[in-house]
């Protein structure tokens, strides 16, 4: 059977649902809940659809984990990266490529407009662009720092917010 099935992109939803309401709230993302929901997706596509469900969504977990160049550059938080993947693993590749397309695109919009409107935030935008000079114009990598644990932001509920517009908009598989 192709299509994933629609509970099986609703249950990725929920993952993402509940990611972002522990990064809200403790600013953590369990690895009790990316871990089991990995493995529920895992299992769950190879019993009830079979090897080539279970490849999509081993190649969904790896899309997710593609995103491991955000956490090294600091844009992203180890919980965000393994939320991807669980959503990877639940909803399969293209589900899981569009929820990345439509969270990065959606969180990096309200960030560039929340960093405009703070002061702090106008500092921060300047570091930023400070640290994308020095790494390809003077060829200097570093880890990007954030000036103060007040500028956390919560990236979860930006990946929840893309799993809901794509299950609802996109077409059986998400938009691709």
């Amino acid at each position: 059977m192709q299509d994933l099935g629609f509970i099986m992109r609703l249950l990725a939803v929920a993952v993402a649902i509940a990611g972002a309401y522990t990064d809200l709230s403790v600013r953590k993302i369990p690895n009790k809940l990316t871990m089991s929901a990995t493995l529920l997706g895992f299992g769950s596509n190879l019993l009830f659809y079979g090897w080539n469900a279970f490849v999509n969504s081993v190649l969904g977990f790896l899309l997710g984990f593609s995103f491991i160049l955000l956490w090294i550059l600091g844009a992203l938080k180890a919980g965000d990266v393994k939320l991807y993947m669980a959503i990877g693993a639940v909803g399969g590749w293209r589900f899981c490529l569009s929820v990345m397309i439509i969270s990065v695109l959606l969180g990096g919009i309200v960030s560039f407009f929340i960093l405009l409107i703070r002061k702090e935030g106008r500092i921060a935008l300047k570091n930023v662009w400070n640290y994308i000079v020095n790494m390809f114009l003077l060829r200097k990598f570093y880890l990007y720092k954030p000036i103060s644990e007040s500028s956390y932001f919560s990236f979860g509920i930006y990946i929840a917010v893309g799993a809901m517009i794509t299950i609802f908009i996109g077409n059986k598989n998400g938009f691709l």
